[in-house]
Formats: C-alpha cells, structure tokens, sequence
C-alpha cells in the first residue's frame, strides 16, 4: 500500500494529496447512488426498473450533448498551457464557458420539445414523456456541474473536485430516501430528485470560476482555431462513445420488447457495474491531465509505469466486488439472481477498461485526436452489427459478450497505433510562444 501511495505522490507532484483523494472521493459519491439504486431494486418489478433504467440512461447520454468534446478541449489546453502561459490558459476557459452555455441551453430546449417523440417513436416507451421533460432542468444543472468538474479537473483541484461530486450524490440520494421514509417514494419522486440536485450544487459551484475571471489579453481568433483544430475530434468522438457505451441498453429494450422482464434483468446487470465504472472514471480522472501533458517520449515511458502502479491495485478492487455481489445477490435480491451471470461478463470489460483507458489516453498526447475519432467511428457500426447479431441469438447475455469483445479489440488498436507513433510525441505540442494583443 505504501508503494502505491509514493508512486502516486512521485507522478502527481503538484497536486499529491489532492490525487489521492479522488478516488475515496468518487468511490463515496457513486456509493451513495449505488446504494439507492440496490434499494430500489427491492422496490420496483423488473419493468418498473426498466423505466428508471432507460431514465439513467438517457440522462446520462443527453448530457453528453451539453459537452461535444469542449470539456476534454478545455483540459487539453489548459493542462498544456497553465504553467507555460497562463493568460493563454484563462483565455481557453473564457471561450470554453461561453461554447458550454450555448450548448446547454440549445440541448435543453430540444429535449422538451422533443421528448414525446424521443420517448414514444424511438424508446417505444410512452411512459417517459413526463420523466424526459422533467429531465430538461437536469440537463441545464447537470450540464453546468460538469463543466464546474473539468475545470477543477483540469487545475488538479481534486479536494474541491471530490466535494461537488459527494455533495450532488448526496443531495440527489438523500431526498429520495427522505421520500421513502415519510411514503413519498415514487418514480416520479426520484427523477425530480435527479433533476434538481445537479441544479443546486451548480449554483453553489461557479464560485470554482472565480480564479479565472478578468480579461485575458490574446488573439481570439487564435484560440478559436486551437480549439476547433482539438475539439472537433474529440466532438465526434465523445458522440460516438456516448452512443458505444450505452448502445446495449437501446438496443437491449426494443429488441427485447416482447420480453420486458429480461430486459430489465439486463438493465440491472448493467447497474451492478455502476462501481466498475466509477474505478474507470476515477482513474480517468486522475491521469487525463497529467497525459496531457506530456512533452517528451520519456515522459510517456514514466507515464505508462506510473498508470500499472495506480491501475492494478484499482482492478483487485473490481475484482473483489465482483466476489462480494456474487455472494449479496442471492441473499438480498433474489429476482435478479439471473443478472449475475451478464454482470460477470461485462466485468471482463471493465477490467480492461480500467488497466486501458490511462494508455489510450496517450493518442491525444501525440497529437492524433482524429485517429481516435476514426476508431470510435469504425466501433460505433461494428457494434452495432455485433449487438444485433449476438443479441437475436443469444438475448440479453448476447449484448455483454458483443460488448467486451469489441471493447478489447478497439483498445488493441489504439495501443499498437500509439507504440507505432510514440516518437510523435514532440512534434505534437501546439506552439505556445503566441503574442499576446494588447486590449
């Protein structure tokens, strides 16, 4: 244990302490969320878990419309430019807010008016118009809370990081177990308690903007070019891992339809992963700015060892709630015993993502944004090839097996294109010797 704690002090030296929080952090935010969504798998049917399934995961994937790639720009150049240039820093941050308003607001209009078509002729759901309009004033909440996120990310702010996500965890889990003491609980209940958490932990949190307000003196054409140069990969990209990631569920449901109960079965398999991801997100977390960073190849080889030393330990982690599940399940939560066998799959998945996600990072460091785009592009068909294929003829295991397989073969790709192009790595660093103009 200490070994890990000195190898996480010796990569993260500007913000040590802060690095190490980040996990204990998330881990105790998706914990709080994790633990109501087992409580309320003891108080829905499989169907009625259905309807909050498709909820979580339609949030989630709405959401992903309010970023389009400005969020991890943003990281990019201020992580690259922070000690270098501040000022060029600010001004990427400047810009950045501006794109993320315009975005929320846009996503959020279009959701409303949306939403029964959304719901009725893509979903085949009817039941989700209200939830979907409700899900509007998460978007606008949600949306500015995670922009609040990538700037204390991008600043390596984790103790600040670490309190907005515990406390929206706990804003949103605790009104809906206030709901389920006084005999208010419904689903209704939980989605506006989704909707208005994100909303009040934002307000409060633009005080993380306060350091980089005031005028900054540069070209702003020149910052909007840098920008669209990085952004527009990473746009596409995160459009298409947001439609990878939860592209089993969509199509898990309508192709399931005649079987509602399996499906909510896989939904919930799915669910028991939300710690897996979280360890995913944590690590994400963690290494994404410090790859962006990288200047040298030598950096990267410190870099790729530095990730084994956090990775391995966080996969045991996995590895032991693996075992604990399996043994909570069938005591606890009997009618979803049948979801263990997906959720030992889909485990593999993860696993790997875990390990995977810090290296493959090492694509944006070389400058390669758009062969990153071009995998998640040639992902996205072959998924949904292979969902359709082991779906129809395996059901809901078919879309966990679908899933790992073409988990490991993208993250092979991305590895053996960036040890093909590793000395790229110091051609791939935007000049930062830019003039700045006089106001």
């Amino acid at each position: 244990m200490q070994r890990i704690i000195n190898g996480i002090r010796e990569f993260l030296p500007l913000g040590a302490r802060e690095a190490g929080v980040v996990f204990m952090g998330d881990v105790s935010a998706k914990l709080l969320t994790f633990l109501i969504t087992l409580w309320m798998m003891s108080l829905l049917t499989a169907e009625d878990y259905k309807l909050y399934g498709l909820f979580i995961t339609v949030l989630a994937t709405i959401n992903q419309f309010t970023d389009s790639g400005i969020q991890q720009s943003f990281i990019r150049f201020y992580s690259l430019y922070k000690n270098s240039d501040p000022d060029r820093a600010k001004a990427h941050f400047q810009m950045a807010i501006r794109i993320k308003s315009l975005l929320i607001l846009i996503t959020a209009i279009v959701l409303y008016y949306g939403a029964e078509f959304l719901a009725v002729s893509l979903l085949r759901t009817p039941e989700l118009v209200m939830p979907l309009k409700i899900m509007t004033i998460a978007i606008i909440g949600g949306g500015m809370m995670e922009f609040i996120l990538a700037v204390l990310q991008a600043r390596q702010e984790f103790i600040r990081f670490t309190i907005v996500r515990v406390t929206e965890a706990a804003i949103k889990t605790g009104t809906i177990y206030v709901g389920i003491l006084v005999g208010a609980f419904s689903l209704t209940f939980v989605y506006s308690a989704y909707a208005a958490a994100p909303v009040i932990v934002a307000a409060v949190g633009l005080l993380a903007f306060r350091a980089l307000r005031g005028a900054a003196a540069y070209d702003w054409k020149e910052i909007t070019r840098e920008i669209w140069s990085f952004g527009k990969w990473m746009m596409v990209t995160s459009f298409a891992t947001m439609f990878l990631m939860r592209l089993d569920v969509f199509m898990v449901t309508p192709m399931l339809a005649d079987s509602p109960a399996e499906a909510g079965i896989y939904i919930a398999a799915a669910r028991l992963c939300t710690p897996l991801i979280v360890l995913v997100g944590s690590v994400s977390t963690v290494f994404f700015p410090k790859a962006m960073e990288l200047r040298t190849v030598a950096d990267m080889r410190h870099y790729v060892k530095r990730t084994f030393i956090v990775t391995l330990p966080v996969t045991g982690i996995g590895l032991a709630y693996l075992f604990v599940m399996h043994l909570a399940v069938p005591h606890f939560f009997e009618k979803y015993v049948d979801a263990l066998p997906m959720f030992s799959v889909l485990f593999i998945g993860y696993a790997w993502t875990i390990i995977g996600n810090p290296l493959t990072m090492l694509i944006l460091s070389i400058g390669r944004a758009r062969v990153a785009t071009y995998i998640a592009l040639i992902q996205l068909p072959v998924t949904l090839l292979s969902h359709y294929l082991f779906i129809g003829s395996m059901g809901s295991m078919g879309a966990a097996i679908s899933s790992i397989i073409v988990w490991f073969a993208a993250g092979f790709a991305s590895l053996l294109y960036i040890y093909l192009h590793r000395q790229e790595i110091t051609s791939a660093v935007p000049d930062a010797t830019a003039e700045p103009v006089s106001e």
